[in-house]
């Protein structure tokens, strides 16, 4: 291999005299400067999370995020929760996530697996065949109840525009919010038309009445689903979507026809119909999250 040493010549040396030995590069970098940004560490294990909830409550108006704060109740996790808002500042983009006091970040399925893995303090079902029937109605509920929801909140015109983008985007400035809301819709209708080639109505609304039926029978008389002394995944997951639909503001004022009114409550008249549904979720409400 040919060098500069080799073709021409030892290169020559140059020697700084002393009034210049300041340019020497002795030490680098030559100084370190404080990052710009460093966000402190929570000292509590702390929740992100849309909120607050309807009517300033403390309970999440998103459904991914209550069922997460409801079974971290459930499991009797000590954290608090912070009404973020902003997805952006999850490593995923999604809330909610949960920042730990060692530095852990946590999404959606990590948290479950910390409160399992790291904290033992999973809330299961005694036999194994009710831990099966459970994750049955667990899909059931994640599917058919949650599109519902989902067409109620972003699709019903009233809700969509009176209730939801207000919730979600109400802190960001115009006109930007209305270019977040309409991004945000789409992904929803995306998400809705992933098992059905189009959106109709009152199929989706059947197959809720028909999911709501089912949780109705299953529960009966019970405290919590299976007759469990304790409130399980399931409980957070059921309780989180019958919360969200019966709290969503009902709008009366406006200038709406009554065929929109009608539209915009018919998931909240479902659930309305089953009163052991509509009890089951005020008690839980009251003795762990109000």
């Amino acid at each position: 291999m040919t060098t500069p040493s080799s073709r021409y010549g030892e290169l020559p040396r140059f020697e700084l005299p002393a009034c210049l030995e300041f340019l020497k590069l002795k030490q680098f970098p030559l100084k370190t400067f404080p990052a710009v940004y460093e966000p402190e560490r929570p000292t509590q294990d702390t929740l992100f999370i849309y909120g607050p909830g309807y009517r300033n409550t403390s309970g999440s108006f998103d459904v991914d995020c209550l069922q997460i704060q409801m079974y971290l109740k459930f499991c009797n996790v000590d954290y608090v929760i912070s009404n973020s808002n902003e997805p952006e500042a999850s490593p995923t983009e999604k809330l909610p996530f949960l920042a730990t006091v060692v530095g852990s970040i946590y999404g959606e399925e990590e948290i479950l697996n910390w409160v399992k893995e790291t904290l033992n303090k999973e809330k299961t079902l005694a036999s194994e065949k009710d831990q099966q029937q459970s994750k049955a109605f667990e899909t059931l509920v994640q599917t058919k109840l949650k599109a519902a929801l989902l067409f109620s909140m972003w699709l019903e015109p009233i809700n969509a525009s009176e209730i939801t983008y207000k919730s979600y985007f109400g802190h960001v400035p115009s006109p930007v919010d209305k270019v977040v809301s309409f991004k945000q819709q789409n992904k929803v209708v995306q998400s809705l038309l992933a098992d059905r080639d189009i959106l109709v109505r009152e199929e989706i609304y059947q197959d809720a009445a028909k999911t709501l039926e089912a949780l109705s029978v299953k529960l009966g008389d019970n405290t919590y689903f299976f007759g469990s002394s304790e409130p399980t995944w399931l409980d957070a997951v059921v309780f989180s979507h019958l919360h969200c639909i019966l709290s969503m503001p009902q709008i009366v004022d406006g200038q709406f026809t009554d065929e929109e009114r009608q539209q915009a409550s018919t998931l909240h008249k479902l659930v309305r119909k089953h009163e052991n549904l509509v009890k089951y979720s005020k008690a839980i409400y009251e003795n762990w999250l109000k």
